[in-house]
């Protein structure tokens, strides 16, 4: 019985082992490639212009009196026929 107890202890032992050791390298591998990245990633690219204020619509922008009064006469119709 003595013989089994202490066998299972080594095999505790020896697995603890190889799981600290495993986390051990991985947090040391896991900041190394955190310094890599910080120290030879890309640059930060630097915001683009913003475009200036776009103009306020002129006359000749806006559409003419006939084509408002086309889609008025759509909208209604539209209206009309979907409350049918």
């Amino acid at each position: 019985m003595d013989s089994l107890m202490s066998q299972g202890l080594e095999l505790m032992l020896v697995g603890m082992g190889v799981v600290f050791v495993f986390l051990v390298v991985l947090v040391g591998i896991t900041t190394l490639m955190s310094a890599l990245v910080q120290r030879f990633g890309q640059t930060p690219v630097a915001p683009a212009a913003t475009p200036a204020a776009t103009p306020a619509p002129t006359a000749s922008d806006l559409p003419s009196a006939a084509v408002i009064k086309a889609i008025e006469k759509a909208v209604q119709q539209h209206r009309q026929s979907s409350q049918s």
